[in-house]
């Protein structure tokens, strides 16, 4: 069996979980559950950093101890993802200590093996993106202060550090992305990495800081503590039990060469994820990850999203009002990993009435009560051949049943949607042009039974595919539809002949226009 590993960053505890935390997550549930409906062993991790200055002040802020807080904020998010149907198979916090010990004997390996030096670190920092800047990389606001590109205002600091040599690995990382061009989606995150970091001489890295309480000790300099960015990436690997005792996961995930092994973020960690983590994979002499997806961000109509704004969207408003599918399905519908993407309030409401509701929830219970007032509930295959119609609708199923694999090899759950989405229109205009209530009146019980098969063949090949993204509406579906594990199944979803004697439920409403002022 192939098999899957796919990884959401671990999230910041400084504060409350907000949209752009559930699109990350819900992407890689989506593409987990995907590649486990076409027949992958799918494992997906996802979890906390929770070490750093800015962890310790929000603790001190909230005057409460470090540990306790992040314990706090970590139930937050674990309630957010319960919410939200999050399917996750391991979340890890960087704050347990199985963790703690591997980033330990991990850090004094690359001190054994010459990759870290001791010396002085002088600098601009950002306490907020946990990153040092040259002034090069600085802006300069309206006020005259010095700010990181996300316009946090960055601080002076200078203090004793260890240093990861990434420099040496210059030529090394330039070759790896040539023969790995496909590496990184989108590809235009290559140039910007070159550009940017590379080009112009990549520079080693401080991973260390005296200046910080909060964090993972070095082993044999304890006022050192381990830098986010050696601590934090080493989650890929520990969470799945490397260097433990039980690292069964690890083996079965990471050694397997085969194994497609996939990390999703934002774009605004990519030169860590992109540049650092491959040359430690390197030095720690592991494959590499499969693919990195960096994602584009979460706007909104005024702009980045931002506590100063007063923009942040969080989604628990949207959980509450309209139910964790529709956000599911806005976010995977309207967001394009290769660009940013607007989240507005209108566009989502017109978003889940038109789909939702109008199109996929209006055609399941017109099929369901056509059915039950046709023929008795029951779905007949007759003798007589399928009409044009019916053929062309069949052979548009087999066409996206086909389409899937590839949508999903390639991560475009976007384009999967609006294909299923397509097929779905397609299906309710076979219904118009079909016109089975003037083919009942003519007494063609043939043609009727036949329309109702393709029709109902039609709506389950449309309610398995949506089952990854829509995970609650869809059992309720298929509880009406009367459907079983087997006829959902994605290697029987082309078997039509699965719904011949097939009995249907009573349908009720699942998904119900959104109520506007203008409505």
């Amino acid at each position: 069996m192939n098999k899957f590993y796919i990884t959401t960053p671990i999230y910041y505890p400084s504060g409350q979980p907000h949209i752009g935390h559930a699109y990350s997550t819900i992407f890689a549930d989506v593409l987990c559950r995907y590649k486990a409906y076409i027949g992958y062993d799918a494992f997906m991790q996802t979890g906390m950093d929770e070490h750093g200055q800015k962890i310790a002040e929000a603790a001190a802020k909230h005057g409460i101890e470090i540990q306790t807080f992040v314990d706090q904020i970590s139930k937050v998010f674990l309630k957010l993802w319960d919410d939200l149907d999050i399917n996750y198979s391991s979340f890890i916090r960087t704050s347990d200590p199985k963790h703690t010990k591997v980033v330990q004997e991990v850090f004094e390996q690359f001190k054994k093996d010459g990759f870290i030096y001791l010396g002085s670190w002088e600098g601009l920092y950002c306490v907020s993106c946990e990153e040092n800047y040259t002034n090069s990389q600085a802006l300069v606001a309206k006020d005259g202060t010095l700010t990181c590109r996300l316009g946090h205002k960055l601080t002076t600091k200078k203090e004793p550090s260890f240093f990861f040599k990434m420099s040496q690995f210059q030529t090394w990382i330039k070759s790896f992305y040539n023969q790995n061009p496909k590496f990184i989606i989108p590809e235009i995150r290559v140039h910007e990495l070159l550009n940017s970091f590379i080009n112009e001489g990549l520079q080693d890295l401080s991973v260390s800081r005296t200046s910080v309480e909060w964090g993972i000790s070095v082993k044999d300099n304890p006022q050192h503590k381990v830098y986010v960015w050696i601590d934090a990436l080493l989650n890929y690997l520990t969470g799945l039990g490397y260097k433990q005792n039980d690292d069964q996961l690890f083996k079965k995930y990471w050694e397997d060469e085969n194994t497609e092994i996939v990390h999703l973020m934002s774009k605004e960690i990519t030169r860590f994820h992109c540049i650092y983590w491959p040359i430690m994979l390197n030095c720690l002499k592991l494959r590499q990850p499969t693919k990195i997806i960096s994602h584009g961000w979460i706007i909104t109509d005024q702009g980045k999203m931002s506590k100063s704004l007063g923009n942040i969207i969080d989604p628990k408003f949207y959980i509450e009002k309209f139910g964790s599918d529709a956000l599911r399905y806005f976010l995977m519908k309207e967001m394009d990993v290769n660009r940013d993407g607007i989240f507005n309030h209108d566009i989502f409401v017109e978003c889940y009435n038109a789909d939702l509701a109008n199109i996929y929830g209006n055609l399941v219970s017109r099929f369901i009560g056509m059915v039950s007032k046709y023929n008795k509930s029951i779905i007949q295959k007759s003798k007589i051949p399928f009409d044009d119609l019916s053929i062309n609708l069949l052979n548009n199923a087999r066409e996206l049943i086909t389409a899937v694999k590839d949508c999903i090899s390639s991560y475009k759950i976007n384009e999967l949607i609006h294909n299923i989405l397509d097929f779905a229109r397609h299906t309710n205009k076979y219904v118009e042009e079909t016109k089975p209530w003037v083919l009942l009146k003519e007494n063609k019980l043939d043609h009727v039974n036949n329309f109702l098969y393709c029709l109902g063949n039609s709506i389950r090949v449309i309610t398995s595919l949506l089952q990854p993204i829509l995970t609650k509406g869809t059992k309720l579906m298929v509880q009406q539809l009367g459907l079983t594990e087997s006829q959902l199944s994605f290697d029987n979803l082309i078997n039509f002949d699965l719904l011949n004697d097939h009995k249907v439920n009573v349908s009720t409403p699942i998904y119900t226009r959104i109520e506007t002022k203008n409505s």
